[in-house]
C-alpha cells in the first residue's frame, strides 16, 4: 500500500508542476482526456483514488489524517460524478474548462503540488 501512496504522492507533484509550469498545454490536455460526453464514466477516477487513500490511510498511520480527508473527499466527488443532476455537472466541467482564469487553475496546481509534497514528505 505504500507504494501506491508513493505513486499518488509523486504524480500529484508532477501534475501540479506541470498544471503551474505550463497551463495552457496542461488544459488542452486534461480536455482531451476528461471533458466526455459521458462524464458519468470519469466517476471512476476519483472512487479508486479515494479508495486507496482511504486504505493507505489505515495501513500507513503516519498520513493517517492527511491521506483519510483526501480519501474521503475524492470519495465524495466520485459520488457526486455518478449521483449529481448531469446538467449541473456539465456546466461545472464547462466552466472548469473554458471559462477558469489561469491564475485560478495555477492555484489549484500549487495545492495539487503542495498535498503530493505533504503526502511523500510524511512516508519518507
Amino acid at each position: 500500500m505504500n507504494i501506491a501512496l508513493y505513486i499518488i504522492a509523486i504524480l500529484w507533484i508532477v501534475i501540479g508542476i506541470f498544471v503551474i509550469l505550463y497551463t495552457e498545454r496542461a488544459m488542452k490536455i486534461f480536455k482531451k482526456l476528461f471533458f466526455i460526453e459521458k462524464v458519468r464514466v470519469l466517476a471512476i477516477l476519483p472512487i479508486i483514488f479515494g479508495i486507496v487513500l482511504i486504505i493507505g490511510a489505515f495501513v500507513c498511520t503516519q498520513i493517517f489524517f492527511l491521506s483519510l480527508i483526501l480519501g474521503l473527499l475524492a470519495l465524495l466527488k466520485g459520488l457526486y460524478l455518478v449521483m449529481g443532476p448531469l446538467p449541473q455537472i456539465k456546466r461545472l466541467m464547462d466552466w472548469w474548462f473554458n471559462k477558469a482564469s489561469d491564475s485560478y487553475i495555477r492555484l489549484c496546481g500549487l495545492i495539487i503540488f503542495v498535498l503530493g509534497i505533504a503526502i511523500l514528505s510524511n512516508l519518507l
